[in-house]
């Protein structure tokens, strides 16, 4: 499944690339919603928004088209799991800044790593693998914040459970 999203869903479009799911989002700019529409025409890709104009205009032009309704992060990865059946196993393989896709760093490229004062160097000693986007540069590891994430989609698994069993 291919994804596009409105500006207003823009935690939502990175945490569909974490789980895999080519993503595109549209930044502010005029024609926004042509902007939307022609990705998700062209690009087969179902359009996610949380604008019911734009839901409705997507309808009739015979888009394939989600209305998200809540505000909140977790709510909406729930709607999306309910309505598409998403798979919720944390990945790396996109990036979740462009979407491009990233791929493992190999011992011998370490220094586009070392290059990045976010990375901090004790990561770099602790033999840590890495993940680089080719296209934006962004740099990728399974750090602390890997654990949270990992606790979130386990807790998306837990009421993907209860939901069957109900």
């Amino acid at each position: 499944m291919r994804f596009v999203t409105d500006r207003m869903l823009g935690k939502l479009s990175r945490w569909l690339r974490l789980f895999g799911y080519d993503t595109l989002e549209i930044k502010k700019q005029e024609n926004e919603d042509d902007a939307l529409l022609a990705l998700a025409e062209k690009g087969g890709r179902i359009l996610v928004s949380r604008d019911r104009v734009l839901v409705r205009k997507a309808i009739k032009r015979g888009i394939r088209t989600y209305l998200v309704q809540s505000p909140e992060i977790m709510e909406q990865l729930r709607e999306m799991q309910g309505e598409f059946g998403i798979s919720i196993e944390p990945q790396l393989s996109r990036c979740t800044l462009c979407n491009s896709v990233i791929r493992k760093v190999k011992p011998e490229e370490m220094e586009l790593v070392r290059a990045k004062d976010y990375v901090y160097p004790d990561r770099l000693e602790e033999g840590t693998d890495f993940w680089l986007c080719d296209n934006c540069g962004q740099v990728y590891w399974q750090g602390k914040h890997w654990g949270n994430i990992m606790e979130r989609a386990e807790r998306l698994r837990k009421w993907k459970m209860e939901k069957r069993h109900q």
